[in-house]
């Protein structure tokens, strides 16, 4: 997966449908001062678009969910990540609570070296 480029096009492509409909609404009414912040809202949406859980994990289980979706916020936030603390943590299995796949597909959606 390639990073999500922060341009318009770029967001429109990596969101889906129905929320491409929304983000080109809202893109195309922002005023110029505030179109940062929407474009900013809308890159850190399709970031957490691109790394839905993954199908083949237990879609119910709280801890799984709760630990994967406070790593891709920070992602999506563009908050700083010690990537070499997580390659340790996923080397030693030691966060059995993370969805690892998605935490990858937010990464390289974020272009999160």
């Amino acid at each position: 997966m390639a990073p999500i480029p922060r341009t318009i096009d770029g967001i429109a492509d990596a969101l889906p449908s129905a929320k491409r409909l929304q983000f080109n609404r809202e893109a195309r009414t922002t005023d110029l001062a505030q179109l940062d912040e929407c474009l900013s809202k809308w890159w850190s949406e399709a970031v957490r678009e691109a790394a839905s859980p993954s199908k083949d994990l237990p879609p119910d289980d709280p801890q799984l969910s709760s630990m994967t979706v406070l790593f891709i916020e920070r992602i999506a936030a563009g908050g700083a990540i010690d990537w070499t603390e997580m390659e340790t943590m996923r080397a030693r299995k030691g966060a059995r609570y993370i969805d690892w796949a998605a935490i990858d597909r937010a990464r390289a959606a974020a272009g999160a070296a």
